[in-house]
């Protein structure tokens, strides 16, 4: 036998030995080993949980809460914090999105035996908290144009409730932070205001003659640990956006501008996303929903569409002869319209190509350029009657 076969064997004898020979020690680092995974499980999960927020009002089982901590907050953030008190005693939800919710909370332990009794404490909550779900039930968007539902606006003196300052736990943490907005300077048509988180401030200008002189608490996504803060704004042009700020515990963080009045539970999931209604010039003058969805910095990032819905469809009568094409952006033509003909505008993309459907049922596409519809020469303006031309 070689001396490679010799040590070869030695080798595994050895190894035999070892294996054998540990055995105890080796069950006692195994057990050790599971232990340790299962703590790593349980604290993944608590960090997992950590990236949200446990509670909307922590001591709202025992504390009674205020105007400050309920009247700026929206419709959704308010039906959770009601229903939060009940959860606390582990009333079983019948509703899906509930049940989720409070299922996702390491404190919530559901009670099938719960009867719904509250503490004295609770039911004054229960009672404030249903008393502004009631005020921002009369406060809620509403349609102003019936040839663009989207159009929205907010109805007139319904959010005189409404504070310039408030309490609540903005970032998670468990502290009630107050929220403060003030005028520092008034213009013609404009103002300088401070909104302010405990010792954060930013300066931010509104329009006087519309905008809203408060702002609103809203919670863009119910899983993360973060409530937003939005300023809704009007220019004199009656140009509609949204400011959004966010308190990471330091400072106050701006997280985009976004047309029309999105600070509200109308246009925003709670899911991380939220429905903006923006305005555009390109077929005519008309309103459609952009979406935007919080990115892993806590901003508002755009998500592109392929087309983009008008609602309802506006209907058009032909001034000139043009084509139909088969699809969006091709030369394809699909047929033509001719002079006095009806059609209606379904809406579009941002390439200036629009979708049109004939009184005869033909769906097709047009195609606009420098103001030009495509197949004339002439501006679309001037190729239609009963473009929609407000704003």
């Amino acid at each position: 036998m070689n001396l490679r076969k010799i040590l070869l064997l030695l080798g595994i004898a050895a190894l035999q030995l070892q294996i054998v020979g540990c055995d105890p020690q080796k069950k006692t680092q195994t057990a050790e080993a599971v232990e340790t995974q299962a703590k790593e499980e349980i604290n993944s999960k608590d960090i997992e949980a950590a990236q949200g927020r446990d509670y909307l009002f922590k001591d709202s089982g025992k504390v009674l809460l205020t105007e400050a901590n309920l009247s700026n907050l929206d419709g959704r953030m308010l039906e959770l914090a009601r229903n939060e008190i009940f959860a606390r005693h582990g009333l079983v939800f019948k509703r899906q999105d509930l049940d989720a919710f409070f299922s996702a909370k390491r404190w919530y332990q559901p009670d099938p035996k719960y009867d719904g009794s509250l503490t004295e404490v609770e039911n004054k909550n229960v009672t404030l908290i249903k008393k502004y779900e009631k005020l921002g039930s009369e406060n809620k968007l509403e349609k102003i144009w019936d040839v663009d539902y989207h159009v929205l606006e907010y109805p007139p003196n319904k959010d005189s409730y409404k504070r310039q300052d408030a309490d609540v736990d903005m970032n998670g943490d468990g502290t009630v932070d107050h929220i403060q907005i003030a005028l520092l300077e008034e213009w013609e048509a404009s103002g300088r205001w401070a909104l302010s988180v405990n010792g954060a401030i930013v300066e931010v200008d509104l329009s006087m003659r519309d905008s809203n002189s408060y702002f609103q608490i809203v919670d863009a996504d119910i899983q993360d640990k973060y409530f937003e803060i939005a300023l809704e704004n009007y220019s004199e042009d009656a140009q509609r956006w949204t400011d959004y700020y966010y308190y990471d515990g330091n400072q106050l963080i701006h997280m985009g501008n976004l047309d029309g009045l999105t600070g509200n539970s109308e246009a925003m999931n709670g899911n991380g996303k939220v429905l903006s209604s923006k305005q555009s010039y390109d077929f005519q003058c008309w309103y459609y929903l952009d979406e935007f969805k919080l990115d892993s910095n806590h901003m508002w990032k755009r998500v592109p569409k392929d087309f983009y819905p008008m609602e309802p469809p506006t209907p058009w009568v032909a001034k000139v002869r043009f084509p139909i094409y088969k699809a969006a952006g091709e030369q394809k033509i699909l047929g033509w319209v001719e002079p006095g003909e009806k059609v209606y505008f379904l809406g579009g993309d941002t390439m200036g190509n629009g979708k049109l459907k004939t009184e005869d049922g033909m769906i097709g596409w047009i195609q606009v350029h420098d103001n030009k519809l495509s197949g004339t020469n002439e501006s679309i303006e001037d190729c239609f009657d009963g473009l929609l031309l407000y704003g």
